[in-house]
């Protein structure tokens, strides 16, 4: 088979794997009914160490536009949301990767997961709130528990992910 065309396929499979995880979560009870565990980023963990970091934006960016048109928020504030933190905490990701020499896959997860939610907490000011003031109580309060939760889904997320023992596929350029 050509490189180009099994390339594709494991493109194709991871893609839907990251769209699965995504599907799952949505019937796993949350304290806020748009929270969610980031099982998908599980797919774009195993495609960044088994593949590179081109193919893990693939698959993101691929997921985020899917998912949007399947459950019909493309281009709405939660996209945006979504597609914006997807962006950096994905480089966040392959900056940290790069030294995977000092730093777990778990590390790498969770650091992942605390920029995620500090990126969407952002746009989401920006976008819906920017007449609130951030420093009441509550905001706070909410803005702790949001950040503990990404840094335990991020822990979940990496533990399965070196748990999978990866290696690198042969370059499939």
């Amino acid at each position: 088979m050509r490189k180009n065309k099994k390339r594709e396929l494991y493109l194709v499979a991871f893609v839907l794997l990251a769209l699965y995880f995504s599907l799952f979560e949505t019937i796993i009870p949350k304290p806020f009914p748009w929270m969610k565990l980031g099982l998908a980023n599980l797919a774009t963990i195993i495609v960044l160490v088994k593949f590179d970091k081109k193919m893990a934006f693939e698959v993101l960016f691929l997921r985020i536009f899917i998912q949007g048109m399947m459950i019909g928020t493309l281009f709405t504030p939660g996209f945006f949301i979504s597609l914006i933190s997807g962006i950096i905490s994905t480089g966040t990701m392959c900056i940290l990767y790069d030294l995977k020499k000092h730093l777990s896959l778990v590390a790498i997860s969770i650091f992942s997961a605390i920029t995620h939610n500090i990126v969407q907490l952002i746009v989401v000011y920006f976008l819906l709130f920017r007449n609130i003031d951030i420093m009441g109580r509550s905001i706070l309060i909410f803005v702790i528990i949001f950040l503990g939760m990404g840094v335990a889904s991020g822990g979940v997320v990496g533990v399965i992910a070196s748990k999978l023992k990866l290696r690198k596929v042969k370059k499939l350029k």
